[in-house]
């Protein structure tokens, strides 16, 4: 199945916004630090904490337009092209945090990205 100017244009920004939100998640967890308080209190220190990360709020509002983009994207590509081609989200992220957040990456997620890219190929050519 070939992919019209404007799949292909939606499906690579809401891939875009899915990885930016995940990147800025992970970073704004390396600085979330647990509460010594009692569970109940403990979790809302949390939340406050939470609340108050600019970089969680930004990578929460980046994961909702990632949604209302790929909203978009599902009313033009039927379901069945489209589920599995959002496993490209995984080797974005891989790619991304490798490069960005220096995460070391093993051969055998290596081999796995070129699996998930070899079906993406075969399921987006159908």
């Amino acid at each position: 199945m070939l992919f019209s100017v404007k799949a292909l244009m939606l499906f690579a920004i809401a891939m875009a916004f899915d990885t930016a939100g995940n990147l800025l998640l992970k970073l704004g967890m390396n600085d979330f630090t647990a509460s010594s308080l009692p569970i109940w209190r403990g979790l809302l220190a949390n939340v406050k904490q939470v609340i108050a990360s600019k970089i969680l709020i930004l990578g929460a509002l980046s994961m909702v337009c990632e949604a209302i983009v790929w909203f978009a994207f599902l009313s033009i590509t039927p379901l069945n092209v489209a589920g599995p081609m959002a496993s490209a989200n995984n080797v974005f992220i891989l790619l991304a945090s490798s490069w960005l957040l220096k995460e070391h990456v093993t051969a055998k997620r290596w081999l796995g990205v070129g699996l998930i890219i070899t079906g993406m190929l075969f399921v987006g050519s159908v």
